[in-house]
């Protein structure tokens, strides 16, 4: 039986009540949690039927498995075919299929690993602009690398603080903040998050929550769409936060479309707008009590397949007139035209990387042989087997078939391009990321995850 903080249960059992908080308990100390993945629509494959449980219900090209494969060691994982993502927090594909039916400019404020901008991504129309940013360095680092194994041109990654958005003056028409959280929904899944969790802490993330909003809500679009979520239970960094930015910014709660079988929760505290205590024991925290047009969506293990999560979607006062200068339109401003305004943020790459010169030859990146759109026909692609695929993404020597063609190749396995090569004849210098290899010696048996 998980051991949970003493506050937090008293606190979330008032919250919940008995039977929904029953409900919870039961899903955190199940031991056999789902494991998902989604397909890339723009690296087209089909998940192996052997181990699909269901599909998710939520998000389209989605599945349920009904094990957990030893991902790092299939090429397809590393080629961008599919991502690991949680299942509730691929809910997001559903808000923007609802609302988003033209291309459009889109942020992802803090994106790191990158799991809600590939579904954010795969469910925009192609031609949408969206700039991927994460404040920490080494998570924005993490962030890049899945957005180029995943392959479209264009997403920006940036390494910027949310006010760092005020100086471009780009306003966009989907902002998702995806904001830090107290991580209560992840308890089942990591034990660290039941140590670390402390009252001190929400009130800490709650604060720190409103005012990253405060931070970019000048550059979200008057009538565009603000996408609120955590991975918390707690009212305090959920239903309170969208209420205050309901009242604060005089925004409009949305709904979305569910089925009744999907077993979504709605708010756990009342009707109307009005203040009480929330059965806390931190009497300066209080609760704002909220109206039927308040749209919120909770996942709950134990109720719902997947992890704790939360999720609201807002929309910006079309009358707002506090706002940036300048603003975005789709049809005007082009793709070079937000280039150059995010030059005043730290970029660390916008579609695929430039290649290097050496010596009278360009090396072309990996990034170039991951993209589903970059011309790539000029270099002869080179099929390889399960066994070479593992020691090329291993970043080891590798030596390639007597037929293959000199010069530099495209690797790729199962028809998928995995990264370049340069062959030799009589071996191939490995061209690979040394930062993106496989770190362990282990080769389990070939996982068959799609095909």
């Amino acid at each position: 039986m998980i051991k949970l903080p003493e506050a937090f249960e008293t606190y979330t059992r008032n919250l919940m009540g008995e039977e929904l908080y029953n409900t919870l308990i039961r899903g955190l100390n199940e031991e056999d949690y789902p494991t998902s993945i989604r397909l890339n629509p723009y690296k087209p494959c089909r998940v192996n039927s052997e181990i699909v449980k269901a599909p998710v219900p939520w998000c389209k090209d989605a599945y349920y498995l009904n094990t957990r494969p030893a991902f790092t060691f299939d090429p397809l994982f590393h080629a961008g075919s599919y991502y690991v993502q949680e299942a509730s927090s691929m809910f997001i594909d559903q808000i923007i299929r609802q609302y988003i039916t033209e291309p459009i400019l889109a942020l992802d404020l803090c994106a790191a690993p990158g799991g809600k901008t590939t579904c954010v991504r795969a469910a925009l129309p192609k031609e949408s602009i969206l700039v991927a940013n994460e404040p920490m360095c080494k998570r924005a680092q993490i962030l890049s690398e899945n957005i180029l194994k995943f392959g479209h041109d264009n997403v920006a990654v940036t390494n910027n603080y949310p006010k760092d958005f005020q100086k471009t003056k780009l306003l966009f028409d989907l902002i998702i903040a995806d904001v830090p959280c107290s991580g209560e929904g992840m308890f089942r899944k990591d034990a660290n998050a039941i140590e670390e969790w402390s009252e001190e802490n929400v009130e800490k993330c709650w604060r720190l929550q409103r005012s990253i909003i405060e931070d970019i809500w000048d550059n979200l679009k008057p009538g565009g769409i603000l996408i609120y979520s955590t991975c918390t239970f707690n009212a305090h960094e959920n239903e309170e936060n969208v209420a205050w930015i309901l009242s604060q910014f005089n925004a409009e709660s949305i709904p979305v479309e569910v089925k009744e079988d999907w077993n979504i929760t709605g708010s756990l505290i009342g009707n109307p707008f009005q203040y009480k205590e929330l059965h806390s024991s931190s009497p300066n925290m209080q609760s704002p009590i909220c109206h039927s047009n308040f749209f919120v969506y909770r996942f709950i293990p134990g109720k719902t397949q997947g992890e704790g999560l939360f999720m609201a979607a807002l929309r910006k006062n079309i009358n707002d007139a506090h706002c940036v200068s300048t603003p975005f339109s789709f049809a005007s401003e082009q793709r070079d035209k937000v280039v150059n305004k995010l030059k005043k943020l730290k970029v660390i790459n916008f579609g695929p990387k430039e290649g290097i010169v050496k010596g009278k030859n360009i090396i072309p990146d990996t990034s170039m042989a991951l993209s589903a759109f970059a011309d790539n026909s000029e270099y002869p692609q080179v099929e390889i087997d399960y066994t070479t695929s593992i020691n090329y993404l291993r970043h080891e020597a590798i030596t390639l078939a007597n037929n293959a063609p000199c010069g530099i190749v495209v690797l790729t396995y199962k028809g998928h391009p995995l990264g370049f090569a340069k062959n030799l004849g009589n071996r191939a210098n490995n061209l690979y990321p040394q930062e993106w290899r496989i770190k362990s010696t282990y080769i389990p048996e070939e996982p068959i995850i799609v095909r």
